[in-house]
């Protein structure tokens, strides 16, 4: 019986110096360290901005209006804050600029040629800004880019449709202010009408605003006056009244910038697109990507930016009509037109994108 108890004491002195001694006891939580040592969370990046300055109207049906919707539409994309003002008057262009630039905008866009002067004179007093003017003329290093679309495209669709639906054999174009960009789209315009027809007579004129609906409807109603029975309005808010005049006539208009056929469904045979949302896009993501360069960038039919409608009123083309307008098509879209001459040239100091 002794060697029996002495024999348990032994395995249980054994079997506590093991638990004593092995690993699988939980060890002891480390004390928490003071709420004052925790690590200071990540500030969240803040949204690139950018502002838009526009000469007109949100609401012209035409460049500025498509700006802004362009402007919209990166702010969803892209997570952006955007502001813009309208209507600027070109005495207040800098003060608009110089307000943007003190609230610590990352891009500033013109949108039109009318702000390249004022540009030219305040990117270089804030190097640390983009800038950028869409259909602008001049580039400045290290920071103001240009990216103009090749408006004589434009221009050559919209006047090789007019001279398919003219039955007068005269059509005309009315512009805004006579900038470059602007008598480029004119002299497209008559070559593409020439193209169709080369007995065509082309009017073309100025109202020198963009904003001044009568003047526009006033200058449409004397060319139709003079037998002109397809009318286009390159002047934004003014193409407008121009488009008033041919329904009020009974004539015909081809839409121009953006798809103007619901103005007047059965006066608008086709439109001649210029995307301003689409180069809106581009700008903003080169200007992000750190990608954006001071030189002039011309866009057109290959990038997809200028680009017709389908036809609003097929009928008024005959078989052989639509087999010239796919020949134009086509040759914008290959590049031959440009090669052979057929297009007018593109204004100097360009780059193709």
């Amino acid at each position: 019986m002794k060697k029996f108890w002495a024999l348990l004491l032994a395995v249980m002195l054994v079997v506590g110096m093991v638990a004593g001694c092995g690993g699988g006891a939980a060890e002891e939580p480390a004390p928490e360290a003071p709420a004052g040592d925790e690590p200071p969370a990540e500030e969240p990046a803040e949204p690139y901005k950018v502002a838009l300055l526009l000469p007109g109207a949100i609401n012209d049906a035409g460049f500025n209006q498509l700006g802004y919707e362009g402007l919209m539409a990166a702010k969803d994309k892209y997570g952006l804050d955007v502001a813009y003002t309208e209507q600027i008057p070109q005495v207040d262009f800098e003060t608009v600029l110089y307000d943007y630039i003190d609230k610590g905008y990352d891009l500033i866009l013109g949108n039109g040629f009318d702000f390249t002067d004022a540009m030219l004179k305040i990117a270089p007093t804030a190097p640390d800004v983009q800038f950028a003017i869409i259909n602008g003329n001049e580039a400045l290093a290290p920071n103001l880019a240009v990216y103009r679309f090749y408006t004589p495209e434009t221009g050559f669709l919209a006047g090789a449709a007019a001279a398919l639906v003219s039955e007068s054999g005269k059509v005309g174009m009315i512009g805004g202010q006579s900038f470059p960009h602007i008598v480029d789209a004119a002299v497209g315009f008559e070559a593409g009408a020439k193209y169709i027809n080369p007995d065509i007579q082309v009017l073309t004129g100025y109202t020198e605003s963009w904003t001044d609906v009568a003047k526009g409807k006033e200058m449409a109603m004397a060319m139709i006056d003079q037998g002109v029975d397809v009318v286009v309005g390159n002047a934004n808010q003014v193409t407008l009244g121009i488009i008033g005049a041919a329904q009020e006539r009974g004539v015909r208009a081809i839409g121009y910038i953006d798809d103007q056929s619901a103005v007047a469904p059965e006066t608008v045979a086709i439109s001649s697109i210029q995307s301003v949302s689409e180069l809106m896009d581009t700008m903003i993501q080169d200007a992000m990507n750190g990608e954006m360069e001071p030189v002039k960038n011309l866009v057109g039919v290959k990038e997809g930016v200028v680009r017709p409608t389908d036809w609003n009123h097929p009928e008024w083309v005959d078989e052989e009509g639509m087999a010239k307008w796919e020949e134009v098509v086509t040759g914008l879209q290959d590049g031959s037109f440009k090669s052979s001459g057929v297009l007018p040239s593109p204004p100097s100091k360009t780059r193709n994108m």
